[in-house]
């Protein structure tokens, strides 16, 4: 992988993201809430900050 390639877990993250914008999956609750969404926004930042950190030497 070269520094400019996005991990694939980082793009399925992405990808749930942009699903849940107009759809529902079967863990979404009632008010709204979904834990993936959740796990999905915490990869992405986790990548952003990592590449923050990293970036620049890979």
């Amino acid at each position: 992988m070269t520094s400019r390639e996005v991990p694939f877990l980082v793009q399925s993250a992405a990808y749930w993201l942009a699903y849940h914008r107009h759809n529902k999956c079967w863990k979404c609750t009632s008010t709204g809430f979904c834990p993936m969404v959740v796990a999905a926004r915490s990869r992405i930042w986790a990548w952003r900050r990592y590449r923050a950190l990293n970036g620049r030497w890979l």
